[in-house]
């Protein structure tokens, strides 16, 4: 079985990606307030937003995540029952002790903002992410998420 650093070259290869430039080689960690968002709680189950949320989930985080929390872990935490959920609070997974040591509750005004800045927001979490740059994709892939954890 592959290595986690085979793994993590392995999809920066596939997906173009460098650790180092998704901010992995910083070592401050920055995890200040969060605005609250303007995107009513309405939109985490409305269907419309499903098919799209499921697209961007395709082909921006399945290469690294699961919505299945009894898959195998991937290189990455598997993402079922991530609302509510503290960050580092997946069993099974191993987080780096900077991650552990943040107080972060992914809430959705949390997690909108982190899906348009992570590094900025989490600069220990190594991860070849670096944001959904589109309102409407963070509010899609959040919808989706939400409706796979629950639809189980």
């Amino acid at each position: 079985m592959a290595g986690d650093w085979q793994r993590a070259a392995a999809v920066t290869l596939i997906l173009g990606w460098s650790m180092a430039s998704a901010g992995c080689t910083q070592t401050e960690t920055v995890a200040g307030p969060v605005a609250e968002s303007a995107v009513p709680a309405k939109f985490l189950t409305d269907p419309e937003l499903f098919a799209p949320g499921a697209k961007v989930f395709k082909y921006r985080c399945a290469a690294c995540h699961s919505m299945d929390a009894n898959k195998s872990q991937f290189f990455g935490p598997h993402l079922d029952g991530l609302i509510q959920r503290k960050i580092a609070g997946t069993p099974g997974y191993t987080f780096t002790e900077e991650v552990q040591q943040l107080s972060i509750v992914w809430t959705t005004p949390v997690l909108l903002e982190w899906l348009e800045r992570p590094q900025q927001m989490v600069a220990d979490m190594c991860m070849p992410f670096t944001g959904l740059p589109k309102q409407a994709d963070r509010e899609a892939l959040l919808a989706y998420i939400y409706q796979a954890s629950e639809a189980k």
